[in-house]
């Protein structure tokens, strides 16, 4: 959906800092949530898509005042909230009234590395030959549609060509709302001076992993 968190290519924000030697995680807590987010047991019909789709859903204020951890909170507080895990009150306090039925036990600490290092897998068998081949010059849609999209707002209504060829993966538009779908997926490549009017090299280039259904011939 179109909303304050697809902010690719706005101006504003600042530079992003590429200095080298930075820390992974600048504070203890920030490390505490990143654990908890790979450990923590989620209610039934949890994934991946649908976890981004309900942090898009923030307020704009909310979202553009949280830093990046900030935000897996709120997410995750609403995920389990929405469940009927957690109460306001447990939120408010820290302290867990109940532990629900349904819930499994949490992977010990030791199994986190391998949550991590295992990731989550969106390819799906092929059902049949893709629309676009290497080299076919594509159009990203113009679309502004209710749920959830990786389309990013910058790339609609711009002419780019295809770089490679992913083959089936799952579609996210779909899976953030509980339906399991498949298409074709490609990395597509834009001239970045395509896409900006202060590009200053005109070999500068921006590739984006689209889904078929996010593209039409050019």
């Amino acid at each position: 959906m179109d909303g304050v968190h697809d902010m690719g290519g706005m101006q504003g924000f600042g530079p992003v800092d590429l200095s080298p030697g930075q820390p992974l995680l600048k504070t203890d807590w920030r490390a505490r949530m990143f654990g908890i987010e790979l450990s923590y047991v989620q209610p039934g019909g949890f994934n991946l898509d649908w976890m981004r789709h309900v942090m898009e859903c923030m307020p704009p204020s909310a979202y553009l005042s949280s830093g990046y951890f900030d935000r897996w909170y709120w997410r995750d507080a609403a995920i389990l909230a929405n469940a009927g895990w957690v109460g306001i009150d447990e939120l408010t306090s820290g302290k867990a009234a109940f532990r629900p039925a349904e819930a499994g036990d949490a992977p010990p600490p030791d199994a986190v590395p391998a949550i991590l290092s295992h990731g989550v897998d969106s390819r799906r068998p092929s059902k049949g030959l893709p629309a676009f081949r290497l080299g076919d010059r594509v159009r990203a849609k113009f679309h502004s549609p209710l749920g959830a999209t990786r389309l990013p707002r910058y790339l609609r209504g711009h002419v780019g060509a295809v770089e490679a060829y992913h083959g089936w993966h799952r579609l996210p538009d779909v899976s953030a709302h509980g339906d399991e779908q498949a298409e074709p997926l490609y990395c597509v490549g834009f001239l970045a001076r395509d896409l900006w009017d202060d590009v200053t090299s005109p070999r500068d280039m921006v590739f984006a992993d689209l889904w078929e259904s996010y593209l039409e011939p050019a």
